[in-house]
């Protein structure tokens, strides 16, 4: 089974060179929840039931929660580095600030111009991020994964160019620098540096491309090796 493609439009003029090109956006089958997964893991030669596997994932899903929360990095092999990380308010350090680090919204320069005392929180939210490693990284996803376009996509290219869209086994492999080019899913790719920057969870570098409308990624850095 293959990862399907559907192409989409880019009409943001705001980033130069985009605007005008179509990108690829995986066309999602829907939702697997903990019980499903617990099930289709159970049809993989276990010896664990369904029962069992359901109450070893929600343990576990409530430890890595309890782990994070306590400052720890969670490595789970092959798959990830989990830990909590902040969205941070930009601070106003005067004489007279009152800072807490506590969650709050952030305070607007001229509230503080008024008044220098009103108390200023340190992070507005608290979420938990991961980064991919071993088997999930996307050097091996990229290697590993099979791509087709849907008919729907496979219709559209076809009306704007006049040629059949090609599949990877057909002549449309992976060649040239695709790798990292910025023209993919990104997902949480790691050291941009821009960790608790404010809203940092989504302000990577958008390219124009991935699957969240533009493509940016969640650029923390775990500053943990895989």
């Amino acid at each position: 089974m293959a990862l399907e493609l559907n192409v989409t439009l880019n009409t943001n003029d705001s980033i130069e060179g985009v605007a005008g090109k179509y990108y690829p956006r995986v066309e999602y089958k829907g939702t697997k929840d903990l019980k499903q997964l617990a099930d289709h893991m159970a049809h993989h030669n276990t010896s664990f039931s369904k029962g069992q596997i359901v109450g070893m994932l929600t343990d576990l899903v409530a430890c890595l929660k309890e782990l994070t929360l306590l400052g720890y990095v969670v490595k789970i092999d092959d798959l990830g580095l989990f830990k909590a990380t902040v969205e941070g308010n930009g601070l106003t350090l005067k004489k007279g600030a009152k800072v807490s680090a506590g969650k709050g919204s952030q305070r607007k320069d001229e509230e503080l111009a008024e008044n220098i005392a009103l108390q200023q929180f340190a992070i507005s939210n608290v979420k938990m991020i991961m980064q991919a490693t071993g088997e999930t990284t996307i050097e091996r996803m990229s290697a590993e994964a099979s791509t087709t376009f849907t008919s729907k996509a496979k219709a559209l290219i076809k009306s704007l160019t006049g040629v059949d869209a090609e599949d990877p086994s057909n002549g449309g492999g992976n060649s040239g620098n695709s790798e990292n080019s910025g023209n993919g899913d990104s997902g949480n790719s790691g050291n941009s540096g821009s960790q608790n920057s404010g809203n940092s969870g989504n302000s990577g570098s958008q390219s124009g491309s991935g699957d969240n409308g533009g493509g940016g990624s969640d650029d923390d850095d775990f500053g943990t090796g895989a």
